[in-house]
């Protein structure tokens, strides 16, 4: 799909079995917080109006029954069993492709995804996807893949994924302190994961992909230069906190660099809670390689957003001796990755939530930043 990250229109993207080997348990970081107070907590952060994304109802996606039928076929041929029911798709994700909820004969509940020659970016992903599951079923949190296919229909060839159906619910509407530690605790697993399991998974870097990145770099110094406008939706800064906003996107692609496996996509929706409250990862297309405190980081902006407290994170084995520097420079070449076709319409195969959810990331990125360096906005206006 769209990736959180890779939002602004290049959907190519970089950056959603109950049983599995392995271990996700809650954790709780509150005794090895150290006492002082996060780095410039003191500044003036001023209210803004950043749009509330409900990441539950952000599509608008086909039904099982309107699929061609040989996809249909497919879903239940992938997994040995024919579908006798299927659940209405889900309205999570930013594209029109199918996802759901199938019933098979055998008593099974499996999810399924499809994409035809409509949708050749989510292809690819599913294609990823189908690749990449195999090589981290050891790990406890990730999809578990059940089947997949390829299909020839009138329209063109189709592809199918399955996986085991997870009894779960997505955390961040709002976000909770305990969601909070479930899901750390599954970018943790991950970030774990043996270099050679992560070089054989990832087909890129971070460092290159988005630090690297030269549109995002460009708006990063043309909105510190005054030659691009600074979106009024946003956290209001003055010339001098734009131009460390831009200074510190130049040092991304060197904080960036890593050999740890990074899903690069942890948004609400790419994230199930359990019964037991243990998180679940899905959708791996994005999957790449970077430093292994990626994944947890980018889901602080939001967090925060809600009212947590990132500073719980302080003593995750992931961050042991990150420079401050390096996790400032990925939130701020994340929101000049944002600032990138940040008005226009979304790109084709996408729904037009997915620049609610950029303006979104993009703001709550920048009130952390404020927050973090002690920055002082300018008045709005």
């Amino acid at each position: 799909g769209c990736s959180a990250v890779r939002a602004r229109g290049d959907t190519s993207g970089w950056v959603l079995a109950l049983e599995g080997s392995g271990h996700c348990s809650p954790v709780s970081h509150e005794s090895r917080l150290p006492p002082a107070r996060p780095r410039g907590e003191g500044g003036r952060v001023r209210p803004t109006s950043l749009p509330e994304v409900d990441y539950g109802a952000t599509s608008v996606r086909p039904t099982f029954a309107s699929l061609p039928p040989e996809v249909q076929v497919a879903c239940g041929d992938a997994v040995g069993s024919a579908v006798v029911s299927a659940s209405p798709p889900v309205g999570s994700g930013f594209t029109g492709a199918f996802a759901g909820l199938l019933h098979l004969a055998d008593g099974r509940r499996v999810f399924a995804k499809a994409a035809g020659p409509r949708m050749p970016h989510v292809v690819r992903g599913l294609a990823a996807e189908e690749r990449i599951l195999p090589l981290i079923a050891h790990l406890r949190c990730p999809s578990r893949l059940a089947g997949a296919a390829e299909v020839s229909t009138a329209d063109g060839p189709w592809r199918v994924l399955v996986l085991d159906a997870i009894d779960g619910r997505q955390p961040g509407a709002p976000w909770s302190s305990a969601d909070a530690d479930a899901a750390a605790t599954a970018c943790l697993e991950v970030a774990a994961v043996p270099s050679g399991v992560a070089a054989a998974v990832a087909t890129g870097t971070l460092a290159s992909d988005l630090g690297g990145d030269v549109e995002a770099l460009e708006a990063l110094e043309a909105t510190a230069g005054g030659t691009r406008a600074w979106p009024s939706d946003l956290p209001p800064l003055d010339g001098k906190c734009l131009a460390d906003l831009a200074a510190l996107g130049l040092r991304a692609e060197r904080a960036l660099e890593g050999e740890s496996l990074v899903h690069a996509d942890t948004r609400p929706d790419n994230l199930l809670i359990e019964p037991a409250g243990t998180a679940r990862i899905v959708d791996w297309n994005h999957a790449t390689l970077g430093a292994p405190w990626v994944d947890l980081v980018a889901l602080w902006p939001l967090m925060r957003h809600h009212g947590v407290g990132v500073h719980r994170f302080a003593g995750a084995p992931a961050l042991d001796g990150v420079p401050e520097e390096d996790i400032d420079a990925f939130l701020a070449i994340l929101v000049g990755y944002l600032l990138c076709d940040l008005d226009a319409p979304p790109p084709p195969g996408c729904t037009p939530a997915l620049r609610r959810h950029q303006l979104l990331i993009a703001g709550a990125s920048t009130a952390l930043l404020t927050q973090r360096r002690g920055w002082v906005q300018r008045a709005p206006g």
